[in-house]
């Protein structure tokens, strides 16, 4: 099918057809009626095969000729940003994009001023919360990687949004994006949605795995790819050939390792022209560096090569990505998050590990298939190549038929629902009642019934747990309950609003109520032993120290050492993770916490937003129970907020300053935005890394607020 045929606007054909996009693919061509006429449906198609074009079509439909307005669920923050910036092709035809993620207590009044919102589902799930107006509007919802509602920790946040939306707003069409999954009709029974499934590619794949210098392919057939280790040999021949590569690693050491080891190789395959602008991007990574984890990845990006990880700051991440896409970059070598929904494809795909680290199964835990699938599905790059391969490493020549049998071969596993596990059946209850979405135990149970967990089966044995479930809210008072009629206490109401875990909730509220005044570190531990906070881990040579220390503080904390030996490994991973939040708000370099605590500036940061955010909540209940710290814990919040003492609060109000240009007024004797106003703009300039803006803009401040505020 032509893209000319299709029902929509001339204006949306050229935007397509700037796109190199002439003729609709197979799979596309097959359900574009659908999805135009505004039909429920559920894609299953490999990566690369056009989902992403279904749903902005949808959008353009919904949107531009109808006058409505689209929620885009998306599982990333990183794809967030992708699918922003592929809309924005749309604002010249009047269609207005934001993007929405964070502050889930604080809905965006501007928000309602646009046609497509962009969120996570946890942010989308907040929204449902607050019950914001324009949500009553929508005619569109599009779920991007719907197949993941089988993650542990995030999937149940995706189904119960969705759930929700259904009943919210049963006339809106929803577009749920898939990979090829063993089940994606029960997805489709539950969204009552029609179900496209294709494993139509528009580069043909060649999946095989490597043993002794050749890959054995799944038809039969061998390459030859000489080398003494196998991740060299098959990444240079690729990069020699012109084509590029991921490489799939189980641990973040491995990846900086390996890319660093492959340098070299790389380096020596490198245009004139590459290497000056690969050396130009490294000297910007390298300028922004504040570990020695971003020192190291400036100097892989300067041969060719990059590591991705979660320790890897934000900015590290986009720069290695963009440089990737620009086919500078030649070796990515990464942890399988990059395969997580990111569109980063490659000539060849090569998966060294397929085991892994997992708290139920140890270090030999099998990666699943339906995770190797998804890194397999990034190779094979469309008006690039006419073939990707993608390569797993057998290390001993038994392991070539089962790999090829367990994952070449094999069928992802079912998605399957992760209502029924408590953490996720706690929050999900409290905030059905909380908002008053079920007013009742059979609303609640006829809410369940539109779940995909009812689609999966097994839901009558989840009525036990449910009622188990809000007997405990009732008990720790998140709710009330008379008969069958329920309701939330302002407790269970805040603590739904601020989008924390209700044993977060109850954990901060002990503190506050232990009558103990606490100093930041006590505060700090509170919130990092909550479920809410992802801790450090902790060695066994940790224990002793740990313990010392706690000693130390032992009266200003406001939970003491437990009496159980079990309990206190965890006890003590919750202290490491506040002694580490505490360095941060004490201005300790991000080099120095990153080497102290064995950690990138991605965990670092990961871990600061948290904090922030329990600490912002802490505030906000402390309000209800003791006012008085609710203004030290606000304090606290800024602190983390910035990395800083106390002592240079007020200059961060001045917006290009940050912890260390700070510390460097501050130390020049400048307390306050108004110093830095009165300052001659010759002295600021002497300063390192201040310069004459900063003085404007403390100008500026003063000029608007004639100093009230300061």
């Amino acid at each position: 099918m032509k893209v000319e045929e299709l029902d929509i606007p001339e204006s949306t054909r050229k935007i397509i057809g700037d796109w190199g996009i002439e003729d609709l693919y197979p799979p596309q061509a097959e359900c574009v009626d659908h999805v135009l006429s505004g039909k429920n449906c559920v894609l299953a198609f490999p990566t690369a095969s056009g989902k992403s074009l279904l749903a902005y079509l949808a959008i353009v439909k919904r949107v531009l000729q109808e006058g409505g307005k689209a929620l885009y669920i998306v599982p990333l923050r990183a794809l967030a940003s992708e699918k922003v910036e592929d809309l924005q092709a749309f604002s010249h035809l009047g269609v207005k994009v934001a993007v929405s993620m964070g502050d889930y207590d604080r809905p965006d009044p501007n928000l309602r001023n646009h046609d497509v919102i962009v969120a996570t589902s946890e942010k989308a799930d907040s929204l449902l919360r607050q019950n914001v107006g324009w949500l009553h509007d929508l005619n569109l919802v599009i779920a991007d990687e719907i197949h993941l509602i089988n993650d542990r920790d995030r999937g149940s946040t995706l189904e119960v949004t969705l759930s929700k939306l259904k009943q919210v707003n049963p006339d809106a069409q929803i577009v749920a994006l898939s990979a090829t999954i063993r089940n994606s009709h029960a997805i489709a029974d539950w969204l009552d949605a029609e179900h496209h499934v294709s494993e139509w590619r528009p580069v043909e794949l060649s999946e095989g795995v490597f043993f002794r210098n050749s890959i054995h392919f799944r038809d039969g057939s061998n390459l030859r790819v000489p080398g003494a280790n196998a991740v060299s040999a098959l990444t240079l021949q690729t990069v020699k050939e012109g084509g590029q590569c991921l490489v799939f690693v189980s641990t973040r050491r491995s990846t900086e390792s390996i890319s660093i080891e492959m340098a070299g190789g790389v380096k020596n395959l490198l245009t004139e022209d590459e290497s000056v602008e690969l050396e130009r991007i490294a000297g910007e990574i390298r300028e922004r560096a504040t570990t020695s984890i971003g020192k190291k990845l400036a100097s892989a990006v300067s041969s060719g090569t990059a590591f991705h990880n979660a320790g890897l700051s934000n900015y590290q991440r986009r720069m290695v990505e963009r440089a990737f896409k620009a086919r500078l970059i030649k070796v990515i070598v990464a942890t399988p998050t990059l395969a997580a929904g990111i569109n980063l494809p490659a000539r060849r795909v090569i998966i060294r590990d397929w085991k892994r680290y997992d708290p139920l199964h140890g270090f030999n835990a099998p990666v699943p298939v339906m995770e190797i699938k998804q890194m397999c599905g990034r190779a094979g790059r469309p008006g690039y190549d006419d073939r990707g391969e993608a390569v797993l490493v057998a290390r001993r020549k038994g392991e070539v038929d089962a790999l090829i049998y367990e994952y070449i071969d094999g069928e992802s596993e079912v998605v399957i629902s992760r209502m029924a596990m408590e953490p996720s059946l706690r929050k999900h209850l409290l905030a059905l009642v909380a908002t008053a979405h079920c007013r009742s135990c059979k609303d609640i149970d006829q809410f369940m019934e539109g779940t995909f967990f009812a689609i999966c089966g097994g839901i009558e044995g989840m009525w036990g747990r449910i009622d188990e479930m809000l007997r405990l809210l009732e008990e720790c008072a998140f709710i009330r309950r008379e008969g069958d009629i329920l309701e939330a206490t302002d407790f269970g109401k805040r603590v739904s609003d601020l989008y924390i875990d209700p044993l977060s909730g109850l954990k901060i509220r002990e503190a506050l109520e232990s009558g103990r005044q606490g100093i930041p570190l006590s505060y700090l531990h509170v919130i990092s032993d909550t479920p809410d906070m992802y801790q450090l881990y902790i060695k066994k040579s940790d224990v002793d120290k740990l313990l010392g220390k706690v000693d130390g503080i032992r009266a200003d904390l406001f939970e003491d050492v437990p009496d159980d030996p079990g309990d206190i490994e965890a006890y003590l991973s919750a202290f490491k993770t506040a002694l580490m939040l505490n360095d941060w708000i004490s201005e300790e370099s991000e080099d120095t916490i990153s080497d102290r605590y064995d950690i990138g500036p991605g965990d670092i940061r990961n871990r600061v937003e948290t904090a922030e955010w329990l600490l912002h909540s802490a505030a906000e209940l402390a309000r209800m129970y003791d006012p008085e710290k609710s203004s030290r814990l606000r304090e606290l919040t800024t602190r983390m907020k910035y990395g800083i003492n106390a002592d240079l609060i007020p200059l961060m109000r001045i917006e290009q300053v940050g912890r260390v240009r700070a510390r460097t007024l501050f130390n020049a004797g400048y307390r306050t935005p108004e110093d830095v106003a009165r300052a001659r703009p010759d002295d600021l300039r002497k300063l390192p890394g201040i310069g004459e803006r900063i003085s404007s803009e403390a100008k500026d401040m003063k000029e608007q607020s004639s100093l009230t505020d300061f």
